[in-house]
């Protein structure tokens, strides 16, 4: 378990980053660009997150999969790389020419030409490989410098309107750089090879089979957007509900990166035979995850509309409900995240986790195409809730009935009960106050110290356990290095 810490620790590193960084550029941004060009910018986005899921046919996550398995044998692993990264680039190829014909007959057609330059380095990303073989570090610097480096460029060089394209140009550009960089460290666990394309076929079929419930899940995630500018045709809606959608994914990172750790650690065991060990994993999982997601839910919805109005503007203070109705996505994401990534799709139980994303993905865009022409961007946000709700209850279905987890999860209603009364406290330190930066410190502050004294009060046990191995990987950390 140390090394899955260590790696969580490596990860909460970044998202600390990650965190700050666009808490910074967000309200920059949504007053220089406005809410209609980064509506444009966030639809583009997502057109071209399907587009790369579509070509791409689940080769991240196989080749990910397939280094977990291999990575006992430097030259199978590598043998494996080799002809992934070949397979990667072949697919790559016919992507160009899918994103150039959707691009080509947009209204937006300059934006999607200069974003080309993300999809490229999308096609590239090796980081796969150093997910497979558990070492974070990599692919923490890696999106730390891209992060920090294109904050740095958005401040420098981001004035007005007119900058737009120059802002596509370094949003782009800072992901083809970090992904590219990486390059230099792969020696360090495989050797290049060449590709043997009698294999190109055989991982075509695998990984296209692992990519139809991330294919469907993408869409279901990214057609909301896609929808809510189709039907209203109102860039800003678009704003509106992406902006709410990148702040309740920023607190949401804390713990969806549980499931990048876990995954590969999971289906080394699966791989072994160590049935035991992975059903105590995601036992694990569920219990960590449910302890922080339930605080962030209640913490984001309780803050919202106190926290907009001073960090975007009043002109974005829509984005404060859009949150409200999205928060309990945090909870729903959590234990997609557990079932999905962590369990089916590292057990290669495909075809559950595909029947899942499609009921949610058909849930979506039915309700997407009933309450968006009503509610505009909140028919969206309920929309979503909905149909990973649906998810929820197919995919635990089905995986209590293999390891029995219904039990674990009805433990954790309880970190519902204590995140309800931290959302009262929060509340009450904001009623009647104007919005601020003070205020919402403050509801903050109230907030996670009502949590943490319930926790203590009822002597919680996974606060303990986590508490203590984090505790225990810093010391180790420090330790190792000092001794060197």
């Amino acid at each position: 378990m140390s090394k899955i810490v260590k790696n969580y620790i490596y990860n909460i590193l970044y998202n600390l980053a990650a965190l700050v960084i666009p808490l910074l550029t967000a309200p920059y941004l949504a007053r220089k660009l406005g809410a209609d060009l980064l509506g444009i910018f966030a639809y583009i986005q997502s057109s071209t997150s399907v587009i790369c899921t579509i070509s791409m046919l689940g080769t991240y996550t196989y080749g990910n999969r397939q280094v977990a398995y291999t990575r006992d044998s430097k030259d199978q692993m590598s043998k494996e790389f080799c002809n992934i990264m070949g397979l990667r680039l072949f697919l790559g190829i016919i992507g160009t020419m899918i994103y150039l014909v959707f691009g080509f007959c947009s209204e937006y057609w300059r934006y999607f030409l200069l974003y080309y330059i993300f999809y490229l380095g999308y096609v590239l990303d090796c980081s796969w490989l150093f997910v497979g073989v558990e070492d974070m570090k990599i692919c923490t610097l890696k999106n730390f410098f891209a992060k920090a480096g294109s904050a740095v460029c958005i401040f420098l060089f981001i004035k007005s309107e007119k900058n737009f394209l120059l802002y596509i140009l370094i949003l782009s550009a800072a992901t083809f750089l970090a992904n590219v960089s990486v390059y230099t460290q792969i020696k360090k666990y495989v050797k290049l090879c060449r590709v043997q394309l009698s294999s190109l076929l055989p991982n075509l079929k695998a990984a296209f089979q692992l990519c139809l419930p991330t294919l469907v899940s993408t869409v279901y995630l990214q057609v909301d957007k896609l929808m809510i500018k189709w039907i209203t045709g109102n860039a800003y809606e678009v704003t509106y509900y992406d902006q709410a959608e990148k702040i309740i994914m920023i607190p949401l990172a804390f713990i969806t990166v549980l499931s990048t750790v876990m995954m590969p650690r999971i289906a080394n065991e699966f791989h072994n035979g160590q049935q035991g060990h992975v059903k105590n994993l995601i036992g694990k999982a569920c219990s960590y995850s449910m302890m922080m997601a339930c605080p962030l839910m209640f913490g984001m919805a309780g803050i919202a509309t106190h926290f907009i109005p001073w960090y975007l503007g009043d002109g974005y203070f829509p984005v404060a409900y859009a949150i409200i109705v999205l928060a309990p996505y945090v909870i729903t994401n959590t234990l997609i995240g557990i079932s999905g990534g962590q369990y089916f799709m590292a057990t290669d139980q495909i075809p559950i986790l595909l029947k899942g994303n499609i009921l949610g993905m058909v849930a979506n865009v039915i309700t997407n195409s009933i309450l968006i022409p009503v509610l505009g961007y909140l028919g969206a946000t309920v929309a979503t809730v909905i149909a990973q709700c649906l998810m929820i209850v197919y995919q635990y279905y089905h995986m209590n009935k293999q390891i029995g987890v219904m039990s674990v999860i009805l433990r954790q209603v309880k970190y519902l009960l204590y995140g309800g009364l931290m959302f009262v406290a929060v509340w009450l330190a904001g009623r009647n106050q104007d919005a601020s930066v003070a205020v919402t410190i403050g509801q903050i502050v109230v907030g996670m110290a009502v949590y943490f004294v319930i926790l203590l009060l009822v002597r919680d046990r996974q606060m303990k356990e986590l508490t203590g191995q984090v505790m225990g990987t810093i010391r180790g950390i420090l330790r190792s290095k000092k001794n060197k």
